[in-house]
């Protein structure tokens, strides 16, 4: 009996330490997730500066989908083609206030952004919320669609 009682201790010390570990290494690989996809939020708005569709292209999945400040709808061929449109001159790109939400290999951020530049030679400035939608497919985070809100124009 005594033998048997040591055996199951064993036993469960194991599983209890290796349940321990998959966690701790979970919770790891779920901060370098959030850290990456903070990067990922941060790098877009510094593509939309440097008009950089290339780069941004290598963060949205194929069936990615905008909904935009003025409620256009725009697949990912029409949201490059707007990144690398140089009418457009963006001279503020910011975000804040970002939270991030899991739900297992998807992230929905949530956080403010700031606008201010020049469209056709008109100023514009806008201040607003956004949504973006981050998957992880074979590895990889890629957008798969945001939506951004004016508060103020």
């Amino acid at each position: 009996m005594k033998k048997a009682t040591i055996i199951l201790c064993a036993f469960f010390t194991t599983v209890f330490v290796a349940w321990a570990a998959s966690s701790a290494g979970k919770a790891q690989s779920e901060a370098g997730d959030e850290t990456k996809i903070i990067a990922f939020e941060n790098l877009w708005n510094q593509t939309q500066q440097n008009h950089d569709a290339a780069a941004m292209e290598k963060m949205l999945d194929d069936g990615f989908v905008l909904t935009d400040y003025d409620g256009t709808v725009m697949g990912k061929a029409a949201f490059l083609e707007s990144i690398r449109d140089t009418t457009v001159h963006l001279t503020l790109e910011v975000s804040s206030d970002m939270k991030l939400h899991p739900h297992g290999n998807t992230v929905v951020v949530t956080g403010a952004t700031r606008e201010k530049g020049t469209r056709d030679g008109k100023a514009f400035e806008h201040t607003g919320r956004f949504t973006d939608t981050w998957m992880k497919k074979q590895g990889r985070w890629l957008c798969v669609a945001s939506q951004l809100g004016v508060i103020s124009k």
